[in-house]
């Protein structure tokens, strides 16, 4: 699935994971763009969650985007760059 982050940047989810020292789900995501860490992992209370802004105002963390609504140069570079298999 690809999601939007609420500062602007596009993310696409792998899986989930269990973080076997807290023992919470963690998402396993990566990012879009060029970056220096191409993989994330977030507690999935936090991925799923909302953020308080500054001002107060709350919004989705991430929120989900269908692939044909990705900005063009997003998909140029997932076509570049597509999900190694873990195996």
């Amino acid at each position: 699935m690809f999601y939007k982050h609420f500062k602007g940047k596009f993310y696409q989810t792998v899986t989930e994971a269990l973080d076997t020292t807290t023992e919470e789900v963690v998402v396993i995501y990566r990012t879009l763009y060029a970056s220096d860490f191409a993989w994330f992992t977030r507690p999935a209370a936090e991925f799923y969650g909302e953020k308080e802004l500054a001002d107060g105002t709350r919004v989705k963390r991430f929120t989900p985007v269908e692939k044909d609504q990705l900005p063009n140069e997003v998909q140029e570079y997932l076509a570049m760059h597509p999900v190694q298999s873990f195996q």
